[in-house]
């Protein structure tokens, strides 16, 4: 039986559900400082991010700012979130990347290529958890917890 030229065909029960995960993380040492997962990204879910980063700096008491490098997504750049970040200037600083500038983001080269070629590609899973679970897994793993 030949393949060539054409696709396999696996028949599966799943659905095409996804999940967007906000990874954080410590630069260079390159450990993890936080991860959630949600349906999507949006303005709320960026916002109560940063709420969390800022419970874990005051938690830690060994930072008084927190610097993030962000790329320029939509829910990254609008007005909600614009207005929320310029209200906390006493600890967060924001940094954009340039527009359309993957290649500067190390989080995306670092991590998100690596999740997909790593826990996604090639790899069928039933219910969404058990690809959550094994996205936590290794990165927890691969960088550890920053402390």
């Amino acid at each position: 039986m030949s393949f060539e030229d054409e696709q396999q065909k696996i028949a599966h029960t799943g659905n095409r559900k996804k999940f967007s995960a906000y990874i954080s993380m410590v630069w260079p040492a390159e450990k993890l400082m936080a991860y959630d997962f949600h349906d999507k990204m949006n303005s709320t879910n960026t916002i109560n991010r940063l709420e969390k980063l800022k419970i874990n700096i005051m938690k830690s008491g060994w930072w008084k700012r927190l610097i993030l490098i962000w790329d320029n997504a939509s829910y990254h750049v609008n007005h909600m979130v614009r207005d929320y970040v310029n209200a906390q200037k006493d600890w967060l600083t924001i940094i954009h990347l340039p527009k359309k500038a993957p290649y500067m983001n190390p989080n995306e080269r670092r991590v998100n290529q690596q999740i997909k070629s790593d826990v996604c590609a090639n790899r069928f899973y039933q219910y969404i958890e058990e690809l959550k679970d094994q996205v936590s897994e290794y990165l927890d793993k691969q960088f550890g917890r920053w402390s």
